[in-house]
């Protein structure tokens, strides 16, 4: 006999009643509702927006939030995660937000931006083995090039040849371009890096 109390849980969970209408908006919709909320004063609601949206990479977002987290606007003030999302945005080819990471970082002492920009980089490598989206390898070669506290070109060049592997072509020049600063005995290790990392991305990880 079918549990009853089993069928009216299963019953309510499939009610369109309890659909909410954020359910049904697509992102660009999804994101003005944020910035009516901003509008309206409806801060801690904006916050939610953006930072649900920043979860998937929308640059937009994670600039709203960088300077939510920076202002103490629907949230707790809070630096570390004001950089996080500035250092992200950028990542993610916003001007806008490289101009802010400069800023932010002089609101903290050392081991807070190494505390962060560990945190950076976990997330770029979550991301990419979660998803199995390559663009993120193309952003952590970015990340130790160019926005990492500590720049490393050998990282760089591998993440670089990971995204090229992947098919960003584009990413090439970029790769070339920091291998010439490598030496060529450094350069064939590297590569057998890069062709570990890609094969365990893309057969290896569910």
């Amino acid at each position: 006999m079918i549990n009853i109390r089993s069928l009216l849980l299963v019953l309510c969970l499939l009610n369109p009643l309890n659909l909410k209408a954020d359910d049904f908006l697509n992102d660009e919709d999804y994101y003005q509702k944020g910035i009516d909320l901003y509008k309206d004063a409806q801060f801690s609601k904006a916050f939610i927006v953006f930072f649900n949206l920043s979860e998937k990479g929308d640059t937009n977002s994670q600039f709203n939030l960088s300077n939510m987290y920076s202002s103490g606007i629907g949230t707790t003030q809070n630096y570390k995660e004001s950089l996080k999302y500035s250092w992200l945005c950028a990542l993610g080819g916003e001007k806008k937000c490289s101009k802010k990471i400069d800023k932010i970082s002089k609101k903290l002492d050392e081991k807070a931006i190494e505390e962060v920009s560990g945190e950076v980089e976990k997330n770029l490598k979550d991301e990419l083995y979660k998803k199995q989206n390559i663009l993120y390898a193309l952003k952590l070669g970015f990340w130790y090039e160019k926005f990492s506290p500590i720049v490393d070109v050998e990282q760089a060049y591998i993440w670089y040849s990971v995204s090229v592997t992947g098919g960003l072509y584009k990413a090439m020049k970029v790769r070339d371009k920091v291998g010439e600063k490598i030496d060529a005995n450094k350069i064939i290790e590297l590569q057998s890096e890069a062709n570990k990392i890609y094969t365990n991305i893309k057969y290896f990880v569910n």
